[in-house]
C-alpha cells in the first residue's frame, strides 16, 4: 500500500485541518486542477499544470498546521488514462513526502471500489 494512500471512507476523520473533496465525474485535467487548487487554497502563482500541482501539493506551507486530506468521490480522469496516470503518480509522490510531515501530513483517500484501478495506475506510472 502506498504511504499516505487510503481506500475506503476515511474522509470523516475529525483530526483533519484542511480537506479537499474531489467530486464525482471530473473528466478534464483543467477541472481537476482547478478543484484541487481552490480547495487547498493554492497560491496565486499556481500555474494550472501538472508541474505546478506537484510543486504546490508537496509544499502546503500556506495552510494552517494540521492534517490535510484529499478525498475522492470516484476516480477522476477515468477516460483519460495518460493524465490519470500522471495525476496518481503526483499524488503518490506527494503523499510519500508529506505523510511524514509534522506541519502538513497529507492523506489521499479513494473509495474502496477504485483500489485496483488506482494501484494499476501507480504501476503504470513506473513504466512511463
Amino acid at each position: 500500500m502506498p504511504d499516505g494512500f487510503e481506500f475506503g471512507d476515511d474522509g470523516s476523520s475529525s483530526d483533519v485541518t484542511v480537506r479537499a473533496n474531489v467530486p464525482r465525474k471530473i473528466a478534464h485535467k483543467t477541472a481537476l486542477l482547478a478543484t484541487i487548487a481552490t480547495q487547498l487554497r493554492f497560491p496565486d502563482y499556481f500555474g494550472g499544470n501538472w508541474d505546478a500541482l506537484e510543486e504546490c501539493i508537496c509544499d502546503l506551507s500556506w495552510l494552517p498546521t494540521g492534517r490535510v486530506l484529499v478525498k475522492h468521490d470516484d476516480l477522476p480522469l477515468v477516460d483519460d488514462v495518460r493524465n490519470a496516470i500522471v495525476y496518481v503518480a503526483i499524488l503518490n509522490s506527494a503523499a510519500r513526502k508529506m505523510s511524514k510531515s509534522k506541519q502538513h501530513p497529507l492523506s489521499i483517500v479513494f473509495p474502496a471500489q477504485y483500489r485496483d484501478q488506482v494501484l494499476w495506475l501507480l504501476r503504470s506510472s513506473k513504466i512511463l
